[in-house]
């Protein structure tokens, strides 16, 4: 598949950085932007799971059950 390219403008201090820290784990630089992108976006997406269930809760359309309960309920 083609890859396309993208710029992004930094200061030389900037690059120092990221070019060190790309050499530091043996990865080329676009590999360690993409991958902090794909992070920050999977973190994200969390904190919004976690924000719309912490809602579910607080208007009651979840069931909450203690470690106890269930295994009261398997019969444990």
């Amino acid at each position: 598949m083609p890859m396309n390219t993208i710029i992004v403008r930094m200061n030389k201090h900037e690059q120092k950085i990221f070019e060190e820290y790309a050499k530091m784990h043996d990865k080329p630089l676009s590999t360690i932007m993409k991958e902090a992108l794909y992070k920050r976006i999977e973190d994200e997406l969390d904190k919004e799971s976690i924000r719309a269930y912490e809602a579910d809760i607080q208007d009651d359309e979840v069931d909450v059950h203690s470690h106890e309960d269930m295994k009261k309920q398997l019969r444990l």
